[in-house]
């Protein structure tokens, strides 16, 4: 759909759906209401009270009343919910289940009017108010998929086995093949998920991918932060730094590993940013090693990241080698090509790919200590030249194929297009960004 432009007429009407939206954790939706209204869209949301990720619902907002109002510049439907984040899976479905019902039987009014919903998807749930309006209003919708349901549900550890398993499974496989055959359109993440939505019954023209964004205004080539050096004691040493979450799905067993075979190379430091549920273990498995140069800092603010991240040598990215993971984009990627930075990928499928052909940095398989070790050996070989030009790569290939520029200009003429082949009319929200 990129570059087929037509005479508009007034500003197309989009309603975001999306479970979750700020004062959440959750700066994706938020920037895609954003973008596309700075590309002339009137753009609603439809969301619901805010719990997560705790489960504890935020302050000044009341689990089982509907609320609009004006938020980050937005007009901002809330309809009930039940809180719940925990590891019940009970509590989980009525959490996603409470959601659904009241954004169908609430939102109408936000929907109503609508040239184009937009359904912000995980959780697959989310679909159901669009659903509704298709069939009552037969308003378009846009499934924007960034968990692959049920797979992502079942890889978080949820009903590992047993007839329950089975049953959630085939329940919600079919449901959630009915919220991708029933959209006018389908955007993805990756190719290894526009692979799999085809492969689930989507005509392949209505399946496109639109890689994710980041806030480019914190994300972006800077000066390094000398203050990371100094805290940890070091000058000229190589760093290899991985910032993120410390959890099973990252595998930063393996890295550590890696540097425990690279104990000739003694001026190589591992610098691990972050929190996660296998951070103590891991810490636990460096003293076990007597690894001196690997270094544990906690969570920092998204706005001090770009400049750590410059104080480094290499960045690492790390994941499981999970059939999920593989047709998975780790939004690392898209942090580290828009800094600039080099990378070293121990990961599986499309982020090893995408890697490898924007020449951004290096690639090895995941889970294999020793692979990682050679990739590392030989990052540490490189010229700094070496290193800077794979960081210029990356970034070049961010500007051009992942940035918010390109992704919410296809996003937007995904919206128009099922808007129009709906309605007769060409809204206009497609062009350029407004001032």
């Amino acid at each position: 759909m990129r570059g087929h432009h037509v005479q508009s007429e007034g500003p197309c009407r989009a309603t975001l759906i999306t479970q979750w939206f700020p004062p959440e954790p959750t700066p994706v939706p938020l920037s895609i209401a954003h973008s596309l209204h700075r590309r002339g869209f009137e753009v609603d949301v439809l969301t619901g009270m805010p719990n997560y990720p705790d489960g504890k619902l935020k302050p000044g907002y009341r689990a089982w009343r509907r609320t609009t109002g004006t938020e980050h510049g937005l007009r901002v439907v809330r309809t009930p919910l039940y809180p719940s984040h925990n590891h019940s899976a009970a509590g989980r479905a009525a959490n996603y289940l409470s959601y659904a019902a009241s954004s169908s039987a609430l939102g109408a009014k936000a929907l109503r009017g609508a040239d184009v919903a937009l359904v912000y998807s995980g959780p697959a749930t989310a679909a159901t108010a669009a659903m509704t309006a298709r069939l009552r209003w037969r308003t378009p919708y846009v499934a924007m998929v960034m968990d692959l349901w049920p797979d992502s549900v079942f890889a978080s550890g949820f009903l590992t086995g047993g007839v329950s398993r089975r049953v959630a499974e085939n329940a919600l496989s079919w449901f959630t093949n009915q919220t991708y055959r029933r959209a006018d359109h389908v955007t993805v993440t990756s190719p290894g998920q526009r692979d799999a939505i085809v492969a689930r019954g989507v005509a392949p023209d209505r399946v496109s991918v639109v890689y994710n964004w980041v806030d480019e205004k914190v994300m972006h080539p800077t000066e390094p932060d000398g203050e990371l050096r100094r805290q940890l004691g070091l000058t000229d040493e190589f760093v290899v730094m991985y910032g993120g979450n410390h959890g099973m799905a990252q595998r930063l067993d393996v890295a550590i590993e890696a540097l425990a075979r690279l104990d000739d190379l003694s001026d190589v430091h591992l610098v691990l940013v972050g929190d996660g549920i296998e951070k103590r273990a891991l810490q636990s498995l460096a003293d076990r090693l007597r690894l001196r140069t690997v270094h544990f800092l906690p969570a920092q603010p998204p706005e001090r990241m770009a400049g750590l991240m410059a104080s480094a040598d290499i960045q690492l990215v790390s994941l499981a080698d999970e059939p999920l993971f593989r047709i998975t984009m780790p939004s690392k990627i898209q942090s580290i090509f828009a800094c600039g930075q080099p990378v070293v990928a121990c990961v599986p499928g499309d982020a090893s790919r995408v890697v490898d052909e924007a020449g951004a940095g290096l690639t090895c398989p995941p889970g294999d200590p020793a692979g990682l070790a050679a990739a590392l050996r030989q990052a540490h070989a490189a010229s700094a030249d070496r290193r800077r030009a794979m960081g210029q790569a990356g970034r070049a290939y961010y500007l051009e194929h992942m940035s918010e520029s390109v992704s919410s200009q296809l996003l937007a003429d995904v919206a128009v297009a099922c808007a129009a082949r709906n309605t007769g009319r060409v809204p206009r929200g497609r062009g350029q960004e407004m001032a």
